[in-house]
């Protein structure tokens, strides 16, 4: 074998060189020009996740913006809407993404919540908005956050299985938000634009399931 250091040639299984003493079972260094950094870049995959999350939720945000411009209700009610969408982008996309160390990625997804949160306040300036309308919708968020990275850690969701799941939560939680404010101001739940929005995000799914049988085909046959 070759020695790596001085490209002495020395007998085979050594651990060191006999002619510069280079430790041959030690690790390589890292290479010159290579810095260890702090942040990580995406893999592709993650970016596909990504990218599809955002398309996903640009829809029933420019939707409900567009609606109350047409409707002139000046109330800001599509702020809520926009607000939580952003929300859940932050905490269902930026975890998978790993730019960040895991503590880092927790305290921007807990500052966004609470930002939030914040924003209700102030804006209504009553604090139980945030127990009616933010504490339920955040649970309800944990609780899909925690079956997804479950489900993904246990190796049961794989590829565009993955989206039909989100796309579902997706679905859901916009039920969930018109539900609770609803209940809140009107005392019943009259679902009206969450459902219309639902019935893309349910079309989705069946385009994801498609593909991905599709795919399960092409594999097979190969």
């Amino acid at each position: 074998m070759q020695c790596p250091n001085c490209n002495s040639i020395i007998p085979d299984n050594s651990n060191f060189c006999g002619n510069c003493g280079s430790n041959l079972s030690a690790p390589p260094s890292q290479p010159a020009g290579k810095k260890l950094s702090f942040f990580k870049g995406p893999s592709d995959g993650a970016k596909g996740y990504a990218a599809v999350m955002t398309a996903l939720m640009v829809f029933p945000a420019t939707l409900c913006i567009a609606l109350d411009l047409v409707f002139h209700r000046n109330d800001g009610w599509c702020t809520y809407v926009v607000g939580a969408l952003i929300v859940s982008w932050i905490v269902s996309v930026f975890p998978v993404l790993r730019v960040t160390p895991a503590p880092v990625t927790a305290l921007i997804c807990l500052f966004s919540v609470l930002s939030y949160v914040a924003y209700i306040i102030g804006k209504t300036g009553h604090i139980f908005w945030f127990y009616k309308v933010g504490l339920p919708l955040f649970i309800l968020a944990a609780v899909f956050i925690s079956v997804d990275a479950a489900l993904l850690s246990a190796g049961k969701l794989k590829g565009l299985h993955a989206l039909s799941l989100v796309s579902v939560e997706i679905a859901v939680y916009l039920i969930a938000i018109e539900a609770t404010v609803d209940m809140l101001l009107f005392n019943m739940v009259t679902i009206r634009w969450s459902a219309i929005v639902a019935c893309f995000f349910i079309s989705a799914v069946a385009l994801f399931e498609a593909f991905q049988y599709v795919i399960k085909l092409i594999k097979k046959n190969k």
